[in-house]
């Protein structure tokens, strides 16, 4: 099976916004085990910004655009570097790609990039994508990665999106508003309406749960199933593909079935020698 596997900004980084090694070490254990068990995963990663910013000479997360490029120019090395010496003991390297949403919709660049990412998931190693934030201004004052994995999705025909994110799923309300909001499991089909029940912005990064949902929809539309939830731990990431993630699964029953059938992982794989 082949899986994107987002994860945002909050879920890699301190409330300070410096990178917390501590809460990458349980996606990149997971990963880990993915890919030996022999299924193919890119990782689209967000974090560069949130881990320059204070390297960058910044007190806090800067507003100005020029800013908050040189904040990711900083921070992406230190993420990069992260991902390569947390996957190294397993046996696995790890292949950086800096795309904007632009590299994916021209035609000689989109194919270049999904000719690549087809050789390195054949080989022992995880695709790493961020969106290449010094260059891509449009993206990086309105976009996200969560539409640039929809699209890397779309671009390698994997069948699967898996966002990682601070908040476990979907809610018919805004939880953090309302006490009686309930959160959705399972969406069946897509619809518009769902928009309505999104609102607001993780603070390290820049989408909210509407820009999932408007990645999810691309994915749908073309046949693939998707996860929006929170894992904290090892086994909670593995739970996602087996149906038992906490948080809100897109798809038809048969989809779901299909795409999140992997058996049980149980226990954390010890590294390679």
């Amino acid at each position: 099976m082949r899986y994107v596997v987002k994860i945002g900004s909050s879920s890699l980084t301190h409330t300070d916004g410096s990178l917390a090694t501590e809460r990458m070490l349980p996606y990149v254990s997971g990963l880990a085990q993915l890919r030996l068990d022999g299924q193919q995963v890119v990782l689209v990663t967000s974090g560069a910004v949130a881990a320059g910013y204070r390297l960058a000479g910044f007190a806090e997360r800067p507003r100005a655009l020029i800013e908050r490029q040189a904040a990711a120019a900083v921070g992406q090395s230190q993420l990069i570097q992260a991902y390569h010496q947390f996957l190294a003991p397993y046996g696995l390297s790890v292949a950086q790609l800096l795309l904007t949403a632009a590299d994916l919709k021209d035609g000689e660049r989109a194919q270049n990039a999904v000719n690549m990412l087809n050789y390195l998931l054949r080989q022992p190693i995880i695709p790493i994508v961020n969106e290449n934030d010094t260059v891509a201004v449009e993206e990086l004052t309105f976009g996200d990665n969560d539409q640039l994995s929809a699209l890397v999705a779309e671009a390698i025909a994997a069948p699967v999106l898996v966002i990682i994110t601070d908040t476990d799923g979907l809610y018919d309300q805004n939880p953090n508003q309302c006490v009686t909001a309930r959160r959705i499991k399972r969406v069946t089909a897509w619809d518009d309406q769902l928009l309505a029940m999104a609102s607001g912005s993780s603070a390290l990064g820049t989408g909210g749960m509407s820009s999932k949902l408007q990645a999810v929809a691309k994915v749908l539309r073309r046949g693939g199933a998707c996860f929006i939830g929170k894992a904290q731990t090892t086994s909670e990431f593995l739970a996602i593909f087996s149906g038992r993630g906490n948080g809100t699964y897109f798809g038809t029953t048969e989809q779901i079935e299909l795409f999140f059938s992997n058996p049980d992982f149980g226990v954390q794989p010890r590294p390679a020698n």
